[in-house]
């Protein structure tokens, strides 16, 4: 197996450390860079040759949400794991939206972290059951309401009633507290999956499938 590139971005140094002793244990991983947040990170970045990046949520400035969201935009090859002591459904279901590869409680065994490093490295996704649970049930509740319009997501759909009920793109990111780029990629996604060409044809899909009322 090739080296694997990690670096380290969580604001308590001690906690960084811990990580270190843990994964330096293994031959074919390396510890590339440690931060104790993103600004200082995203200065290095190009030079580190990372692979993977391991992250907190809660930092100092760019917390670990959006760090991940811009380095799926940023660095699409970079991929990175969560791992923090947030594990309720926003949190998670925030990082994998943003792009997260995985998302780990960081009371879980050195070993179970390398084994998502491995897992991450290989292309794969990584959720712990604790973490899977979590998710099948939100995915559970909002099953239903996915089912109503084809294969929406909850997000899209939210989208799709915005944009039908008149509000530009910016009005609509600043509704959800979402990037306008994320507006459009949510936009382009609903007509790719409702086959719609025009935002009029949204507007008429939003009325007739009752998402809006005219």
């Amino acid at each position: 197996m090739n080296s694997i590139n990690v670096v380290l971005v969580d604001d308590h140094k001690l906690f960084r450390d811990g990580l270190k002793s843990l994964l330096l244990k293994h031959d074919d991983i390396n510890i590339v860079g440690e931060f104790g947040n993103a600004d200082d990170l995203l200065s290095q970045l190009e030079q580190l040759h990372a692979h993977i990046i391991i992250t907190d949520i809660s930092m100092p400035g760019m917390n670990g949400i959006e760090l991940t969201q811009h380095l799926s935009k940023q660095a699409p090859c970079l991929k990175t794991i969560i791992l923090s002591m947030h594990n309720n459904k926003d949190f998670i279901l925030s990082a994998m939206e943003a792009g997260a590869k995985a998302y780990l409680p960081k009371d879980i065994a050195g070993e179970e972290l390398s084994e998502a490093i491995y897992e991450v490295s290989k292309g794969n996704e990584y959720f712990n059951p604790v973490i899977s649970n979590i998710i099948m049930r939100s995915l559970m509740r909002d099953n239903k309401q996915d089912e109503k319009h084809g294969d929406l997501t909850k997000r899209e759909t939210e989208v799709l009633k915005l944009v039908a009920d008149g509000y530009m793109n910016k009005e609509v990111a600043d509704k959800l507290h979402i990037s306008v780029r994320t507006v459009d990629c949510h936009k382009n996604n609903i007509m790719g999956k409702l086959k719609l060409n025009t935002t009029a044809e949204l507007v008429k899909y939003a009325i007739k499938n009752h998402i809006i009322e005219f």
